[in-house]
């Protein structure tokens, strides 16, 4: 037996044994019902609390749902100060979400269990599926979305690969919008804050006819960025470094600034008595925001220096002299080319400053339109149908040196179009069965369209790739109700996937590598035209069972599959590292219990796993079958274990007053690694595993004797260090900080208009969300910086 499987019952005991001592301090439900709970208020706040999701294809109380779920709703999302996708990880356990780094453009890297996808490459699949009212989004580009007018979000820990389906491997992150509805009534919410932060929100619900109903919301946001932009030259005028901007303060410019608009419109026809509900949802938005805020950490080059004219050989080398202060939000970027370079081939180059140029900006604007149909066909017999499609374009510029010297200079324009259908089955046999069966279609097409420019590779060209990836799977999920406290619960998806990557690579000027040596882009001949091709199926299932002990007590035990699918090499530097990969696998075993103890004033979730990793999906540096030995292609690695607990609690010990807290534990242990040109070697981790996670919360609801309410909340969250690439190395491991938000709330008697004031990481601290670390190729190491405290003062008014 392994270790690791030692470790795994040896919790599952402890859980075992933890279920029973709850289940001994229960009262046996009648009794329970009987006696007068001195908390009573207290539990009915509790109660108030309970969260309907719909993990399972059928609506459930979050506490009969036999998986690890925190859901969240819009009152707590408000409460935390939580405005995007990227701040729903500092509150649930093992769950890591941010803003990917600048080279990824705009996109979020996501992580549960330690189970994700940094690289947001269209050829590469996310390892956490994003779900929009149940439509699928097929990529991390563009999903830093933000939170507006949600009823729930429910964040899903561990593979959903027969429920939620397509590469949904570690988890999901499901955002359900509030329907339209029968009440007229709506919102309008304004903030101002720290950085000229100015936000407007507001929704609209309009009941058209008694059986149509109709939904607006939006929100505009708006936040300079706090990262400077400095002229070098001008900050240091005796460098040898011309000075650029002319400007007396010596700023060229910021990075980090928010720039977003959305628009949301959802139609929904439902006649009282009908077997029909038809939900139509549209939505737009644009985000003109600025590149996320980066720092020059390291910096060691010789092959790198300023721009001489007519000496090639001359220049100050790229080293620590464009480092700025160690906390300090400043950066000497410039996003521009020029620079004198010994070249790979040891032949020296020059670049005349003025020839290419990338604006400092991550944009995306998309669009949707999706149409959900639920009809009953009998008591028994219900049909669902989820239509959708999505379009995202946008634009990003990569400066991987941070300095005025230019290392690799990047614009891309991505472009995202999907399609998806799925269709829903489900039967409920006598109360003893529920069943579902379906299909689900997805089909897209992506773009990669720019120019690079890394001159010691004697690289200048424009991309215009084209991806397509179709996936269809057929699933089946069956829970068998034994008895009304047992039950057994099975499930099976096959999913067939093809995508296919064409690539064009051409010179500046539009003409085709000449491919004769030490001329532009002399490796990349042959690459233009070439199409790479991947095929795959894959079968995964569910088995489990769940207990109902009491009212207050349920226990689960499962096993579970999931898979993060294959792909092809999206950055070859020559046609013979035109390869193909395949899919990354997982088995979970998982024991949990969720708990309403002490009348419900106190609810606890836990759960113990061990994750088996198979043919995990890394990046090998080394190619020494290619004619180009450096190299950058996604390849199947090896296989590792993770063993790992969380616990959820909601505490309501007397009334108004609530306290929530949260711990995540991940033990990573890499067992084999079968391509070692990856580097990564067994005593190494994968990126994003920190071993610890914690966070609380606390508020507390006064009542001001008919004068309206004032509540005080508190949030803190921490993690612990973790390493940002499959390589560990100290320059892109991460020491987390702890992070402490508070808000104040008053609302007034009717809870017709409310005040809040908030502040956001309120001891100022310094952080990295993560690092861009290229020591061996470029000799740079750039990290994305966090916010720092940020106040803001917010005015609701409802109608």
């Amino acid at each position: 037996m392994s270790n690791g499987k030692c470790a795994f019952r040896g919790h599952v005991a402890m859980l075992a044994l933890a279920s029973a001592m709850v289940g001994a301090m229960m009262a046996p439900p009648a009794l329970a019902q009987e006696a007068a709970a001195p908390g009573e208020q207290a539990a009915e706040q509790a109660n108030s609390a309970d969260i309907i999701v719909t993990a399972q294809f059928r609506a459930q109380n979050l506490q009969d749902t036999p998986i690890a779920i925190t859901a969240v709703t819009a009152d707590t999302l408000a409460a935390r100060s939580q405005t995007s996708v990227t701040d729903l990880g500092q509150f649930a356990p093992n769950v890591a979400l941010a803003p990917a780094t600048s080279i990824q453009g705009n996109a979020v890297a996501a992580f549960i269990r330690g189970v994700g996808q940094l690289d947001a490459s269209f050829a590469l699949e996310p390892g956490v599926g994003i779900y929009i009212d149940d439509i699928y989004y097929g990529t991390t580009f563009g999903a830093v979305m933000d939170l507006t007018d949600l009823e729930r979000v429910e964040v899903l820990r561990g593979p959903q690969g027969t429920l939620a389906g397509k590469n949904s491997v570690g988890g999901a992150v499901k955002l359900f919008s509030k329907k339209p509805d029968s009440t007229a009534g709506g919102f309008i919410e304004a903030t101002y804050g720290r950085f000229d932060r100015l936000e407007l929100r507001g929704s609209a619900n309009i009941p058209l006819t008694d059986d149509l109903f109709l939904r607006v919301s939006g929100v505009s946001k708006n936040v300079d960025g706090y990262m400077k932009l400095l002229d070098y030259g001008c900050v240091n005028p005796a460098s040898g470094i011309p000075a650029s901007s002319g400007n007396k303060n010596c700023q060229t410019g910021t990075e980090g600034g928010i720039d977003v608009m959305g628009l949301r419109a959802a139609l929904r026809y439902a006649p009282a008595g009908s077997p029909i509900e038809i939900n139509i949802v549209g939505d737009v938005s644009k985000d003109k925001s600025e590149v996320v805020a980066t720092k020059l950490l390291y910096a060691d080059n010789p092959a790198v220096r300023s721009y001489v004219a007519g000496d090639a050989t001359a220049g100050i080398p790229f080293d620590s002299r464009f480092l700025t202060g160690a906390k300090s939000y400043t950066s000497y970027a410039t996003y521009a080319t020029g620079g004198n370079y010994t070249t790979v081939f040891g032949i020296p180059t020059q670049i005349a400053p003025g020839g290419f140029s990338a604006s400092p900006t991550s944009t995306v604007k998309a669009w949707g339109i999706s149409g959900t149909i639920d009809y009953d066909l009998s008591d028994m017999l219900k049909l669902k149908s989820i239509t959708g499609y999505r379009q995202a374009d946008g634009t990003s510029a990569i400066d991987v040196d941070g300095s005025p010297l230019a290392i690799l200079l990047q614009q891309f324009t991505y472009g995202h179009e999907q399609f998806t259908q799925e269709l829903r089955l489900s039967a409920n046999f006598n109360d003893a069965v529920d069943l579902t069966v379906g299909g689900f279609y997805y089909k897209a097409t992506d773009t990669i369209e720019g120019r690079s420019q890394i001159p010691t590779l004697l690289f200048d060209f424009l991309s215009d790739d084209v991806i397509k990836n179709r996936s269809i799977s057929a699933f089946a999920h069956a829970e068998f109700h034994v008895t009304e406290a047992f039950n057994i619960i099975g499930g099976l998806r096959y999913t067939d996937d093809r995508k296919t990557y064409r690539y064009s690579r051409r010179n500046v000027d539009g003409s085709l590598p000449s491919g004769a040596f030490f001329t532009p882009n002399f490796l990349l001949v042959g690459l233009d035209g070439l199409v790479g091709t991947f095929t795959g199926d894959r079968l995964d299932y569910r088995l489990g069972v769940n207990y109902r002990w009491s009212d207050a007590l349920m226990t689960y035990a499962q096993v579970s599959t999931g898979f993060k699918g294959g792909g092809i090499n999206p950055r070859p530097s020559a046609p013979d590292q035109v390869l193909t990969f395949g899919p990354e696998k997982l088995t979970t075993y998982e024991a949990g219990f969720k708990a309403d103890l002490f009348d419900r004033m106190l609810r606890l979730n836990g759960a113990v796993f061990l994750n088996k990793y198979k043919d995990m999906q890394l990046v090998r540096y080394q190619c020494p079958e290619s004619v180009v030995l450096s190299c950058s292609v996604p390849s199947n690695a090896g296989d590792a274990e993770v063993l790992g607990w969380e616990a959820e609690a909601q505490f309501h010990p007397v009334d108004g007053l609530s306290i929530d807290a949260s711990v995540g534990y991940l033990d990573f242990d890499y067992k084999k690694i079968t391509n070692p040109a990856t580097l990564v070697t067994k005593d190494m981790i994968a990126p994003f595993i920190s071993k610890w996670q914690l966070s609380a919360g606390i508020q507390y609801e006064a009542d001001l004797g008919g004068n309206g309410t004032l509540t005080p909340r508190v949030d803190w969250s921490w993690r612990s260090d973790f390493y940002y690439n499959s390589v560990n190395n100290p320059y892109n491991l991460i020491d987390a900080p702890s992070l402490v938000n508070a808000r104040l709330t008053y609302q007034a008697p009717d809870k017709d208009w409310s005040l809040s004031a908030g502040v956001t990481n309120v001891f100022d601290k310094f952080y990295y969300n993560g690092v861009a670390e290229n020591v061996g190729t470029f000799g740079v190491v750039t990290g994305t910086v966090g916010r720092p405290r940020e106040w803001t003062v917010t005015a609701k008014k409802s109608f």
